[in-house]
This record gives structure tokens, sequence and C-alpha cells, in this order.
């Protein structure tokens, strides 16, 4: 049995990291809703430490595009104008066909059970109304199927646009989990790549992603003023 402390424990993230991992969490689930302000001060309370990791954390979110700076203003949450969540939607669609059709020949029984296996989690978090593990459960189902097909320039651009578009699904779901479709959506892929048509899976996965953008601008915008 090893000592608390010992050299081999994982090291904790370091303090700038941690903090924008717990700010970046209460952007996405509204605490800070867009347009917000992000008062260093403010934070440094919250948070119970100095200034300069709490910044810090604020330029990482800045460079994740989840919040803006602007000189003697500070920092805020980022607005996403109308024109932006559907060029965010409509470039994921694209990234996510390419990952789909990254997968010819490469579908194997594995791949279809770990598909089916975190689809399933989705259900069942919608089921529960757990708004974050249905999120998470869907990530996954998108990572597994990047994973089978590694394309690194796909992956980082891909995080990107996640990333930004994240606070936007979850006020999204706080009103309409319980309607979502995207599970069954789902199936019909991997029934799809079950059947080896991969090209008509990637045609539906681009369906897939789009088919949410209209609800996407409607509470964007109502979120937005």
């Amino acid at each position: 049995m090893q000592a608390a402390g010992s050299v081999t424990d994982p090291l904790p993230k370091p303090l700038p990291y941690h903090l924008a991992e717990r700010i970046r969490h209460a952007i996405v689930t509204g605490r800070h809703p867009p347009g917000a302000p992000l008062r260093e001060q403010a934070l440094e309370a919250e948070y119970g430490c100095s200034r300069g990791p709490v910044r810090e954390a604020l330029r990482l979110l800045d460079q994740r595009g989840l919040v803006t700076h602007a000189p003697r203003h500070g920092f805020r949450v980022r607005i996403l104008a109308v024109e932006e969540i559907r060029q965010i939607y409509v470039l994921r669609a694209l990234l996510e066909k390419h990952a789909t059709e990254g997968l010819e020949g490469r579908v194997t029984p594995a791949l279809l059970d770990m598909l089916r296996d975190a689809n399933a989690r989705m259900k069942r978090h919608r089921a529960a109304g757990e708004i974050d593990g249905y999120l998470q459960a869907n990530l996954a189902f998108h990572a597994l199927m990047r994973a089978a097909a590694p394309n690194p320039a796909l992956e980082r651009s891909l995080d990107v646009v996640n990333e930004m578009a994240e606070p936007l699904r979850h006020a999204l779901l706080q009103r309409r989990l319980g309607r979502s479709s995207a599970a069954e959506q789902h199936d019909a892929i991997i029934a799809l790549l079950a059947e080896d048509r991969v090209a008509d899976a990637a045609a539906a996965m681009h369906a897939h992603v789009l088919h949410g953008l209209s609800a996407a601008l409607a509470t964007g915008s109502g979120e937005q003023g």
C-alpha cells in the first residue's frame, strides 16, 4: 500500500486550469449567462485565490471561445450572434460528416457495441432528466467514432466548435431534453454502420447535426435578447 502523497499519485491540475474548468462549468450551465461580466475580484472571492490564476483562467477560456476580453472593460461571457450559431452548426456538420467518412474499412463489432452502449447511456440520462450526463454520453458517442479513425487536425477543429457551442446546447436541453431525438438519430447511424454503409452513415450524421440548428437559433436569439 502506498503512502498518501506518493510520487506515483497523479498531480493535480495547475491552479489556472482548475479554475478554468470550474468557471467553464458555470458558463455552460448558465450561472454566468451570455454577456455577463466576469469580474476578477468577485471570482477571487468565490474561489479563494489570488488575481493572477483567475486572470490566467479567463485567458484560457478566451482562447477556447467561451469568453471575450476588451481593454478597460474586462472579461465577459461570449455572446453568439445568430450568424455565428449558424456557422458553428454548419461547420460541425461538415466536420462530423468527414469524421464518419473516415470509418470506411474501420467499422468493427467492438466499435458498434461501444457506440450502442454510449447511446444507451444517453437514453437513460434523458429519461432521468440529467442534462450533464446526457451531454457527456453524447460527446462520448462522437468521440468513439473519431477515435476509430484518428485525425488530429479534425479532432482539434471539432474541439473548438464543440466548446463554443456547449453553453447553447446546455440551454437548449434545459428547455427540451425530454423531446431530444438525438439518440434515435444515433440509432439510425449505428444501423447504417452495421450494414457497412459508411457513406450513408456520413450523410445521416451531417443531417443529424443540422437537425438541431433551428432550435439552437431560437434558443440563442431568446437568450441574447
